[in-house]
């Protein structure tokens, strides 16, 4: 009798459960672990040996029993059959969640001093219409309206983060306030979900970067002042650790040294609010030829804290100090003077965030990004010629 041939389906179907009975061991070996993504297929059908159509197949049995969650131009995400069992969910289906779609914006809102639409609204704006043509919706998750303590920061955050992984977002836009604190959680959530972080790096964390170039903006503020002869320029700062404190001043510090001049004044704002500033007090009380003609601000806050202080020692700007901000947040003065500011390109940022997402979510093997774009110094009033 002459054996009846193999059905080409059938065979598929045995090489499928082969190859899902591999992944299944290893899941449940702790190979590969609950809450932890799987290789990508490139990587499983080298590994296995085996054509893509069989990875996938032998995926979609693996989803069907509940071994692994997957979700739109994501990676497959382990979630063992004991993990759920714990959280009693049921194994996922084979149709997307909803919420797979939705990528969080995580960050505050912003200060009673901006003028006009927020950085946040612009950062915001820009990543939403990004994403939607790609499909996705940006959520706005609200930090609150004020920077707090380390721990108060912390704590808000990591709310904030655990709720995006509570409900399946499809991804996170960062812009982190505790740096010291939460790396294991901030860790996770990039693990397993596209993480992207704006304006400030972390040390340890392995992410997709956006922010702006603050070595060269400072860098170009710095000449703005002396291609307007000040030779005498303070540098007023802020205690962060965080990169980009440090590198608008190593911007600043690199201006003053390629153009020769022998005054450095660097200077830290005390805690907000504090009207005693002992430094600054004796750097400005210095006779009319031996203090400084102009100074430059780490940001628009710190130059408007600057302009009431000076206004104490009764000096005016821009007749006695030159003044320049950074962010261009804050455009005027508390006494009407237009403020000398860098804009940062918010809606740009937003826009790149949004995309290097789609590029994370489309490939998740791809080597993290550091994306640095330039900025425009605005010159308004409060910087003015040194006679």
């Amino acid at each position: 009798m002459v054996p009846e041939p193999k059905s080409p389906r059938r065979s598929q179907k045995r090489a499928n459960d082969a190859v899902a009975g591999v992944l299944r061991d290893r899941i449940r070996s702790g190979d590969y672990r609950d809450g932890e993504w799987l290789p990508t297929e490139r990587v499983l059908t080298e590994d296995l040996r085996a054509h893509r159509s069989v990875v996938r197949g032998a995926l979609a049995l693996l989803e069907k029993e509940g071994l692994i969650l997957r979700r739109p131009h994501c990676r497959p995400i382990v979630q063992s059959s004991s993990a759920q069992a714990q959280n009693n969910a049921p194994a996922p289906s084979a149709s997307p969640s909803p919420a797979s779609r939705f990528v969080a914006l995580v960050m505050w809102h912003g200060g009673v001093l901006e003028q006009g639409r927020s950085a946040q609204e612009r950062i915001f704006w820009g990543m939403n219409v990004a994403l939607g043509l790609a499909g996705y919706h940006a959520v706005f998750l609200d930090l609150g309206d004020s920077v707090r303590s380390d721990i108060e920061n912390a704590q808000r955050e990591a709310a904030h983060l655990r709720y995006v992984l509570d409900h399946g977002f499809g991804g996170v836009v960062f812009y982190a306030y505790a740096y010291q604190l939460n790396r294991e959680l901030i860790r996770e959530v990039a693990h397993r979900v596209p993480f992207i972080l704006l304006d400030r790096t972390l040390p340890g964390v392995e992410a997709d970067f956006v922010g702006a170039a603050n070595h060269q903006a400072m860098f170009d503020a710095t000449n703005h002042l002396i291609a307007q002869r000040h030779r005498r320029i303070a540098y007023v700062t802020t205690p962060e650790p965080i990169n980009t404190v440090q590198d608008r001043l190593q911007g600043h510090m690199r201006a003053i040294r390629e153009s020769g001049l022998e005054f450095e004044a660097v200077l830290t704002t005390p805690f907000i609010g504090r009207t005693y500033w002992p430094a600054f007090d004796a750097v400005f009380r210095l006779p009319a030829g031996e203090r400084p003609t102009a100074v430059l601000c780490v940001n628009d806050y710190a130059a408007v804290q600057v302009a009431e202080h000076l206004a104490r020692l009764s000096l005016r700007v821009p007749q006695d100090i030159s003044l320049v901000g950074f962010d261009d947040i804050v455009q005027t003065l508390p006494g009407g003077i237009g403020l000398t500011s860098v804009a940062q390109p918010f809606e740009d940022i937003g826009r790149t965030a949004a995309e290097l997402f789609i590029r994370r979510a489309e490939t998740p093997s791809a080597p993290p990004a550091d994306i640095q774009l330039p900025t425009q110094l605005i010159v308004r009033e409060s910087s003015a010629p040194q006679e």
